[in-house]
């Protein structure tokens, strides 16, 4: 009885030991990054926007992708909206710029022309990725008057030496409570890419794109 009372102790002092350690236990990049994503868009809404055929680059290794791209000609793929064609509708061309990358916790600044609004910066912002492959995830608030709507952009590439190959770009409306009507409904969503498979990548220091240019159609998150 002796040895079986010492047993038990020296039992659940070795589980004591071993519970403490797994409770202090660093996370590993793999946690930050899943938490950064949670954060950004739910998965319920990220798991619709891959049944409209987004593919996801996963990964704790992105490649550096600092810059600006041109996105164009920019054409809706696929779309869970009834009104919407199922494919081929042009959008504005679009401008993305990517800096500030961190691939310690996965951080990085966002800034978009022509996806939501004229200019769109992410709230919060993740990238994930291996080799030359890469996502982008950011969350996005869209103004248009008094109401408002926040919505999940991811992007998805691969790095080329003078651009991004096979750009697409999922958006949904992850939170409609003071949309008002003016926007997509919540849980709703559109894919579109880049049609010619490329996007270039601009010189530094090129001035901005020009606002005041014709509008071509309306902004993706658009009723």
């Amino acid at each position: 009885m002796k040895y079986t009372l010492l047993f038990s102790i020296a039992l659940s002092t070795l589980l004591y030991s071993c519970g403490k350690d797994d409770a202090t236990k660093a996370p590993t990049d793999q946690d930050i990054l899943n938490k950064r994503i949670e954060d950004i868009i739910p998965k319920k809404y990220l798991d619709t926007l891959k049944v409209l055929g987004f593919n996801i680059n996963e990964g704790v290794t992105p490649p550096n992708v600092e810059g600006t791209y041109d996105i164009q000609p920019y054409i809706l793929d696929t779309s869970n909206l009834d009104v919407d064609e199922p494919r081929g509708y042009r959008f504005h061309d679009g401008v993305v710029r990517l800096s500030g990358q961190n691939n310690k916790d996965f951080s990085i600044k966002l800034i978009g022309e022509h996806f939501l609004t004229d200019s769109d910066t992410s709230i919060t912002t993740a990238i994930s990725g291996s080799g030359n492959n890469f996502t982008v995830y950011g969350k996005v608030k869209s103004v248009s008057g008094s109401h408002s709507a926040i919505a999940a952009i991811i992007m998805t590439a691969t790095k080329e030496a003078n651009g991004l190959r096979n750009f697409k770009i999922g958006i949904i409306n992850i939170d409609d409570s003071n949309g008002g009507g003016v926007f997509i409904p919540e849980g709703k969503g559109r894919v579109a890419h880049d049609a010619d498979f490329i996007s270039e990548k601009r010189a530094e220091k090129v001035a901005p794109a020009d606002h005041n240019r014709e509008r071509l159609s309306k902004g993706i998150l658009d009723k």
